[in-house]
């Protein structure tokens, strides 16, 4: 283990750990370490970066571990990821250890998986990482089928679990949680990494099939005629916005300078030409938080990208940092389309309630700089939210038809334990703590839309919520045109047999929109909340 790791590897003012209560220290000794690593895709993506970089990182410092990919592909075949016959396929494998990435709308939906798993593997540890275990520690260490959780950053702390269960390392487990044998829970501290270059780029090659990528779906929404593969070029984001896990991330994080890491521009960039050449890629997806968190790192990277890697990609972004310069700047590298969050289109309840104090105007101004420099755009929106009208959910779909977006994509809003807007939902009373189905994509796929929190009637009802969530949809599906012509060298925007024409910039459509009556209660949460 490099001394970086057992730099940050250090835990301090904790007790003595009792290493006789532990269950699986020197578990696999004089032998290697069997690991499956699994993720939950109910969206159909079946590529998972967190597991790709602890991939990278334990092949290369540990290549003892024999690393399988197990992932849970519910729409690939239903009945084959179901709880039972999942764990008999990862049974198969007699693996000593199994590591999940979890997300937090996924926790519910994935205990069956886990019991079922200890059942067959009693002897086998099952640890959890990601945003479930990173943000909700109690709930997640609760869960007796659970063995450990990794709260931070999983790269170190898995080679640390890793060391332990083979007995070349002393507990306790750096970065991990580990329940003992008396039932006890010993805790060490979260591990933040803030030195991106100690790490080694993601491993792609877990995600292989026998075909290579071909039957590999690596996204949701680039285009489908070529290999697109996700990327990312750093990690953090700088915003707090009420409703993101990044918040309650970013407070916890010791050494603020260090939460937005990025590679260097030209690392980056081989890396890319690497991966473009090694399995033929056609098309980048950047998955970072946030793509423009740091512009100096942006503005280097997309000249050394233009020159040396060519190929179409795109970006999360914000509003407020895209004037015509940047959309032109990203457009001349090859950005095919940016996705931005407008998540409401109504001002006072987007800025006061989500921390998002862009204007509709500004909304719409960067949406038409990124339409004349040829980048297509999706709009991310969310529906359901606490203390939200129909009113709101109506304004949030006017905006999106004055931009007309190539793509317009809408979700129901999910509670997200640790974060501001939660806590609101639970101050308000409108948290559902039995409801173990939280819907926020199968709402388009089978019809159907339910509210993720109790019904306020006199703000939002079901039948209201449900009703506008069919507008939407009806929207979407004539709207929504984001495509990608094979052959040609520049992006451009398809347009329909039926253009939906991108209404002007002008004081009349946002005076119209602002001036909508209000059924909200936002009058008596001014202030409420912290700025971003």
């Amino acid at each position: 283990m490099s001394s970086i790791a057992n730099v940050i590897a250090i835990s301090r003012e904790r007790p003595v750990y009792p290493q006789a209560l532990s269950r699986w220290f020197a578990k696999t000794a004089g032998r290697p370490l069997r690991l499956v690593l699994s993720f939950y895709s109910p969206d159909g993506n079946e590529v998972a970066m967190p597991l790709a970089s602890i991939s990278a990182y334990l092949k290369r410092d540990f290549p003892w571990v024999e690393l399988h990919l197990c992932p849970v592909l519910i729409l690939r075949d239903e009945q084959a990821f179901q709880p039972e016959n999942f764990a008999k396929s990862v049974a198969a494998l007699q693996p000593d250890l199994i590591a999940f990435s979890v997300m937090s709308p996924h926790w519910f939906p994935m205990e069956p998986y886990f019991e079922e798993i200890k059942k067959l593997l009693p002897d086998a540890a099952i640890c959890i990482g990601g945003y479930q275990a990173m943000l909700s520690q109690q709930q997640t260490i609760a869960n007796r089928n659970i063995d450990f959780i990794c709260t931070g950053d999983g790269e170190y702390a898995m080679g640390n679990l890793v060391q332990f269960m083979r007995g070349s390392k002393d507990g306790p487990v750096d970065g991990m949680w580990e329940r003992m044998t008396d039932d006890t829970v010993f805790e060490t501290e979260p591990h933040q990494i803030g030195d991106l270059a100690a790490l080694p780029f993601p491993d792609y090659d877990i995600f292989e099939k026998a075909d290579g990528f071909n039957s590999v779906n690596t996204s949701i929404f680039g285009p489908k005629e070529k290999l697109v593969l996700p990327v990312m070029t750093g990690r953090g984001c700088p915003y707090r916005c009420t409703y993101c896990c990044n918040t309650p991330l970013l407070d916890g994080w010791k050494n603020k300078k260090e939460f937005l890491r990025k590679y260097e521009p030209q690392a980056m960039v081989d890396e890319l030409i690497r991966l473009r050449d090694k399995y033929g890629v056609g098309y980048f997806e950047f998955w970072d938080e946030l793509f423009l968190s740091n512009l100096k790192f942006v503005n280097a990277f997309f000249e050394l990208y233009k020159d040396q890697v060519g190929l179409p990609f795109s970006i999360n972004s914000r509003v407020e940092v895209m004037n015509e310069k940047f959309c032109e700047k990203a457009a001349a590298a090859g950005c095919h389309t940016i996705w931005f969050g407008i998540e409401s289109g109504d001002e006072t309840y987007r800025s006061k309630m989500l921390g998002r104090k862009m204007t509709n105007e500004q909304v719409i101004a960067a949406a038409e700089n990124c339409k004349k420099a040829g980048i297509n755009r999706l709009t991310f929106n969310i529906v359901g939210m606490p203390l939200e009208t129909a009113e709101n959910m109506h304004q949030t779909l006017e905006l999106n038809r004055i931009i007309a977006p190539e793509f317009f994509f809408f979700f129901n809003y999910i509670p997200l334990r640790g974060t501001p807007l939660y806590e609101v939902a639970e101050r308000e009373g409108l948290l559902m703590h039995d409801k173990k189905s939280l819907h926020y994509l199968s709402g388009a796929l089978n019809r159907r839309f339910f509210l993720n929190l109790k019904e306020n009637p006199e703000l939002l009802s079901q039948d209201e919520f449900e009703s506008i969530c069919f507008e939407m949809l009806d929207f979407q599906e004539k709207n929504n045109r984001l495509s990608f012509a094979d052959g040609e060298d520049a992006p451009r925007i398809i347009k329909m047999d039926e253009p939906v024409v991108l209404a002007p910039v002008d004081t009349v459509a946002l005076e119209q929109l602002a001036s909508k009556p209000e059924r909200s209660l936002m009058g008596s949460l001014r202030g409420l909340f912290r700025s971003p």
